[in-house]
């Protein structure tokens, strides 16, 4: 057959690990190509990864999502496309296990919004589909020749479904509208600029800091490990030399137990094994092995050059000349990892690792003897404090509490401020103290026990909620700091442009029409205030949930202890997936206001059958109605549907408050008590 020779070429999540090193080197390699990047810059992209090809003359980037149809459709007309190499998906197995819905959208739908664009546009000559080993599924332990080409697809996590599914559209298209399609299915790739949620570059960070090697299970499981400048000239081979309707394995025949990479990691930076390997539990399903057959990839020319000893010793060169390539990568780095799917990119904030300890002046690596030493007296790596310190306010609160907790398990440094927020003199005195990089406003007066007390306390609430609020913002605009501000979604009710059960939810720039309680007077006030402040992000909290039941302000434990109950649809906050969200908000400094909350609504009642079914099974309440529970209560309550597509939009990985709701109930019994009437603390 006669080599292909593209012209255009769309490769599809450039950015990432694997496609970045193709790209760069078809970029460097041939330079009569067009070469146009299309990535959405997730959490595991970096346009770093293309730095160098970015001064190129045949190099374009779009940062964009391939389900955008009309974008892609687009590029492949504007551009001229002949040939997409299709990367772009979520990969990380962990990852699927906790959020697979978006593996489905990126991984099936994407692909799919491809392929309709080729079939539309008629004008593509070679489509390769990047696909994965793992869509074999499990192969036999005591296998001595690999999955081939044609072997069954069998895939065992929602990872490798969504993978196996793609393919099934990339078949289906070749055969209905003659599609030229390639697919490729691949081992473990490692090497340069591979995000750290992968075992060896998390191995390599980890031992960099002296931390534990963290194993799932006993670590027998078998994987087969290919350095990514092999699998990037792969993939050269079977552009110029593939068939368009086959598949190729890209592999090696040389396995390693998970056990005894972490092995070579303790030894290549002198540590004790036996005391820096820690095992964990292991994942829902963890495929013993995976083992390809290459021989047909290897007939086209293609053959692995770098041994497993001089791959892992440029990894790690690489990465201990580059530790802060990803910025806080605290979160990739546990042992279960469940990273948000964040836009990131060149514009994204970059931290250096927190509290990064290990001695650089012992990071000694040499090209003939590798050697790293771990030193007893820790310093960072970049000698100096670590980049990120927050100061709190509202420590004896909810909110407060818990995100002081957050920062002890994200490594960040962070004070509670000790000042009252209506006098200035403290709160300076607090900054200049601290001197922090971020101010979070978690204090507030709601009510005790709810927002009731607020009307017979106007003046307290109003010096807390108001002027105390503005005196922080004004306060950290003088000194050039973001302030995350936790306001309250409670300055809505549902009303004709909005009706119940609509689905159509108040935004952002909505004006707030509820002035029921005092309470959300003054926090629809101070909001439209801070609108004056440009350094201030508010977050429009509603009805905060968490998984921790014993405590009295969680909504699900308050209603559970109510006689009686008025069943109505709102918009809520579950804590446990959105106060990790205001971290990140405040490390890419994020302003404005924001509709604080999961996508979506849930009725009191769906809530209390949620916890009859998890809880207590014994469970039983009764319902009554707004007016009867105007009976009981002194001021009137909001409820709304807040939109929360802003929100959707910035982190695409965000659940619903149905599924995220369903996650916050531990599945232990647990019967709160009882009490005799009827109130909410809305916000």
């Amino acid at each position: 057959m006669a080599n292909y020779t593209p012209k255009n070429i769309l490769i599809t999540g450039a950015a990432g690990f694997i496609a970045s090193h193709v790209a760069n080197r078809l970029i460097r390699s041939y330079p009569d190509y067009k070469i146009v990047v299309l990535d959405k810059l997730d959490y595991c992209s970096n346009l770093k990864n293309l730095n160098p090809s970015r001064s190129s003359p045949n190099f374009k980037f779009v940062k964009g999502d391939i389900g955008s149809a009309d974008l892609v459709n687009y590029l492949l007309i504007t551009e001229s496309i002949d040939t997409i190499m299709h990367f772009a998906a979520q990969t990380h197995v962990d990852n699927s296990f906790g959020n697979s819905f978006e593996f489905t959208k990126n991984n099936i739908y994407g692909t799919h919004v491809l392929l309709e664009a080729c079939k539309v546009t008629g004008q593509i000559r070679r489509f390769i589909h990047v696909s994965t080993d793992e869509v074999y599924g499990e192969t036999e332990e005591d296998a001595v020749i690999g999955n081939h080409e044609a072997s069954q697809l069998l895939p065992t996590n929602p990872y490798s479904a969504t993978k196996a599914g793609a393919e099934m559209l990339v078949m289906a298209y070749a055969r209905s509208y003659g599609l030229p399609v390639i697919t490729t299915r691949g081992n473990n790739v490692y090497g340069p600029n591979q995000f750290p949620e992968k075992l060896i570059p998390k191995f390599i960070l980890l031992a960099m800091r002296g931390k534990p090697l963290p194993i799932h299970g006993d670590g027998s499981n078998v994987r087969s490990y290919l350095y990514c400048e092999d699998v990037a000239e792969a993939f050269e081979v079977i552009l110029h030399k593939g068939e368009v309707g086959h598949v190729y394995n890209i592999g090696t025949k040389r396995e390693r137990r998970v056990i005894d990479v972490a092995k070579d990691m303790c030894k290549l930076f002198n540590m004790d094994p036996d005391s820096s390997i820690k095992f964990v539990e292991n994942r829902p399903f963890n495929d013993q092995r995976y083992f390809l057959d290459d021989e047909k990839l290897k007939s086209l020319g293609w053959s692995e050059r770098t041994i497993w000893e001089e791959g892992l010793k440029k990894t790690i060169e690489w990465y201990t000349s580059n530790p802060d390539w990803w910025g806080d990568v605290s979160g990739a780095l546990l042992p279960h990892p469940r990273m948000l799917m964040m836009p990131g990119g060149i514009d994204r904030h970059v931290d250096g690792p927190e509290n990064a300890e290990f001695d650089s002046a012992n990071l000694a690596i040499n090209t003939s003897q590798i050697g790293v030493q771990v030193s007893k007296s820790k310093t960072s790596i970049f000698s100096k404090k670590p980049t990120l310190k927050f100061l709190i306010y509202g420590k004896t609160g909810w909110i407060g509490g818990l995100l002081g907790k957050l920062c002890e398990k994200q490594q960040i440094q962070y004070e509670y401020g000790k000042g009252r927020l209506e006098d200035r003199s403290q709160l300076l005195a607090d900054i200049q103290t601290i001197k922090p990089t971020h101010v979070f406003n978690a204090a507030g007066v709601t009510g005790r026990p709810n927002v009731d007390w607020c009307e017979s306390h106007k003046t307290e609430t109003i010096r807390t909620n108001v002027s105390g609020t503005l005196n922080l913002a004004d306060v950290c605009r003088e000194h050039g700091l973001l302030m995350i501000n936790f306001a309250t979604g409670c300055i809505f009710e549902y009303d004709a442009k909005h009706p119940e059960g609509s689905g159509i939810g108040f935004k952002e720039e909505d004006k707030p029409n509820f002035i029921g309680s005092f309470y959300s007077k003054t926090k629809a006030m101070v909001e439209e205030l801070l609108k004056e402040y440009d350094n201030v992000c508010t977050l429009r909290v509603r009805m905060p949930i968490s998984s921790d039941l014993n405590n009295p302000r969680n909504f699900i434990t308050k209603i559970a202890r109510y006689d009686k109950v008025v069943n109505i649809p709102n918009s809520m906050t579950i804590l446990d997936e959105l106060l990790p969200i205001s971290i990140e908000m405040a490390k890419r400094s994020l302003r404005g206001i924001w509709n604080f909350t999961n996508p979506g609504v849930v009725s009191h009642n769906e809530i209390l059958e949620m916890y009859k079914k998890y809880i207590n099974p014994e469970f039983k309440w009764v319902n009554f109605t707004l007016e009867e529970q105007a009976k009981v209560i002194v001021a009137p309550r909001s409820n709304n549907e807040l939109d929360a597509s802003k929100l959707k939009e910035e982190f695409p990985e965000l659940l619903s408050i149905k599924e995220s709701l369903i996650k916050a109930f531990p599945h232990s019994p647990m019967v709160p008590g009882r009490l005799s009437f009827l109130s909410f603390k809305m916000g």
